[in-house]
């Protein structure tokens, strides 16, 4: 007789699977998780654009249409009734809500392994939320953590057990930087220049992105007088942000967007990339940016330096200073050279370490030794 092998029911959770580093992470789970996983998907509130893209796939997708909060406390208890249905090994929670309402919702049920995820360091967090979290850490498992910065801050912000909080580095499906057309009918599309100095940014349009610092530096830098900046994301400053452009002059040379999927064509159709955040974790645009090859110009926060060599893989500055934003892109818009110098080195860093093998590699030997951990495997 074969001996046949117990499938492990592993649940993925979030408020709603948007356009986002965290939401990317998931659907890469899903597609690449071993056999040995069932993967399922539930969105607390809306399936948002990543959640419909993986139900499409045929992975079991949930949507609960719940609010979870102070003010509809009661919906923990519809989450809770969920998981007991649904009955998964393991929960595996993304984002600040499931982070929260869905880890407590899975403790209260008694779900076997209990994981949240840190993908930000979040210095202005709710002082009710790190009471919270401190509080959850009794029931959970494991958080992991985006980079070791990360890790470091949440283990003082929330008095962790540094035995239970663990770097996986966030990566990449490279197969996200396949093209469909080519660079100049991307250009065309979107009426930018053919010989315009491109610089794009991939990211949410919020105060943590930091745009209008962009703004300025794109504004008054002369070395960037002619450059054109593509955003790539949507979010709730978009119409601040164009007025903003407007007001400083640059609206002709700003290009929005919006949120897009086909990230290989507007890579291709770039010259350099900036991620000017004023926080962060291990943003993944920024490391699908290198895998293009493409040099790029990041602040100097959190997991950032861990991946971008100042001088040698990129170029750092400080957040929040248009100034020095503008001269390190301004460097790479007058200097082809330099521009292929980090180019190459920023492809030959990430490619190797960055790949969507790696973190699935390393979230299933986690999920297998918390298993064995507590005779379930």
């Amino acid at each position: 007789m074969r001996h046949l092998k117990q499938l492990i029911p592993v649940l993925y959770l979030a408020h709603a699977f948007n356009v986002g580093g965290a939401e990317e992470m998931v659907l890469t789970l899903t597609r690449h998780l071993p056999s040995r996983f069932v993967p399922r998907v539930c969105c607390i509130t809306t399936a948002g654009p990543i959640g419909e893209e993986i139900r499409r796939a045929g992975v079991a997708t949930d949507v609960l249409g719940l609010q979870p909060g102070l003010r509809r406390p009661q919906d923990v208890l519809g989450i809770r009734a969920y998981l007991r249905r649904t009955r998964p090994l393991i929960v595996h929670t993304f984002l600040l809500t499931a982070s929260i309402y869905g880890r407590f919702a899975a403790i209260l049920s008694r779900v076997p392994i209990v994981i949240g995820t840190e993908v930000n360091v979040y210095a202005r967090k709710r002082k009710s939320h790190v009471l919270a979290e401190r509080l959850l850490m009794t029931g959970t498992d494991c958080v992991v953590a985006s980079a070791e910065s990360v890790r470091d801050f949440y283990i003082d912000q929330i008095h962790a057990d540094p035995r239970r909080v663990k770097v996986i580095y966030n990566a990449v499906d490279w197969s996200a930087l396949e093209t469909t057309m080519t660079a100049s009918a991307l250009r065309g599309q979107l009426d930018i220049p053919e010989s315009a100095f491109v610089i794009t940014i991939i990211a949410r349009l919020t105060e943590q992105k930091a745009h209008r610092v962009l703004f300025e530096a794109l504004a008054h830098t002369h070395a960037l007088s002619d450059a054109n900046l593509l955003i790539v994301g949507d979010g709730e400053l978009r119409d601040d942000l164009r007025a903003r452009a407007d007001a400083l002059g640059i609206a002709g040379r700003v290009h929005f967007a919006g949120a897009r999927r086909d990230l290989g064509n507007l890579l291709a159709a770039s010259d350099a990339f900036v991620m000017p955040s004023l926080w962060e974790g291990l943003p993944l645009s920024l490391v699908l940016a290198m895998g293009a090859g493409l040099p790029v110009v990041a602040t100097r926060v959190a997991g950032i330096p861990e991946v971008v060599v100042h001088g040698v893989s990129g170029l750092l500055v400080a957040p929040g200073e248009a100034g020095p934003l503008g001269a390190a892109l301004g460097s790479l818009a007058i200097d082809r050279g330099l521009r292929a110098r980090l180019g190459d080195a920023a492809r030959a860093v990430v490619r190797p370490r960055f790949g969507a093998d790696h973190y699935v590699r390393a979230v299933a030997d986690l999920y297998d030794s918390l298993l064995a951990a507590k005779g379930l495997a």
